[in-house]
């Protein structure tokens, strides 16, 4: 039996009302996104598009510790779970939780004047969209793109965004250049590219992509999780070393 929290130095989650649970691609994220250099710490906003538990969202209120943060989560129960999650953490000031779809929240005006002026967006979308769905709906609503489409999350990223803002993201490293595309199309260029390799000298199966509203030479990264004995590589841990109690 999976535990129902996950503790990590200076939070703790509970997962056990969320279709999916705190994992290594949700954390990954959360320690490589960043804001953009120029952009003035207390007066950042940050938006989390997918929110599940609350995981990202806690993840940069604690790595910035002035920014502003929405976390949005459709699925009722794992929204609930969020907001739980943030009022028991140092950060519950500054993160607020919204419960309704990416695109229902964007269109009602429920971020206010943030709308369109994120420095930072990010998630860890649905994206197994061809294979067999689970029958848990909770689950569905997480892992399928039937819940938000990468075209729908591209547009609205792009949306979301401050001029100089970034959107960063982890998807199947096979549906790369379908994402890509569809961020092009909504006026977003990739700046910002990090394949995920497993374990040593296995094919990448993640990577993780930063977009901006302006064009600027892309810069190509490789991070190997594990060793072939199963230990997580010294750039792993430099890159987490700030949320893992231990690995």
């Amino acid at each position: 039996m999976p535990t129902p929290n996950f503790r990590f130095k200076q939070f703790e989650v509970y997962h056990d009302r969320c279709a999916m649970k705190v994992g290594m691609d949700g954390v990954t994220l959360g320690a490589w996104a960043e804001l953009p250099a120029l952009v003035n710490a207390s007066e950042a906003r940050i938006l989390d598009i997918g929110t599940g538990c609350g995981l990202i969202a806690l993840m940069l209120a604690q790595k910035y510790p002035l920014a502003q943060i929405d976390a949005i989560e459709i699925d009722p129960e794992a929204a609930a779970q969020a907001y739980e999650n943030v009022q028991a953490s140092p950060w519950n000031h500054r993160v607020k939780v919204h419960q309704g779809s990416f695109p229902e929240i964007m269109n009602t005006g429920a971020l206010g004047a943030a709308a369109g002026g994120y420095h930072l967006a990010v998630c860890n979308p649905p994206f197994f969209k061809g294979e067999l769905r689970p029958a848990d709906a909770g689950r569905n609503l997480a892992r399928h793109v039937g819940a938000l489409t990468f075209a729908a999350l591209a547009q609205g990223a792009a949306a979301s965004l401050h001029p100089q803002g970034r959107f960063s993201l982890i998807i199947p490293y096979s549906e790369a250049e379908t994402f890509d595309n569809l961020a092009y199309q909504s006026g977003l260029y990739a700046i910002k590219a990090c394949k995920l390799i497993p374990v040593e000298g296995a094919l990448p199966k993640r990577i993780l992509l930063t977009y901006s509203r302006t064009r600027s030479l892309l810069q190509r990264e490789e991070l190997v999780i594990k060793t072939k004995d199963n230990i997580y590589t010294a750039d792993y841990q430099n890159l987490t070393k700030d949320y893992y109690l231990e690995k």
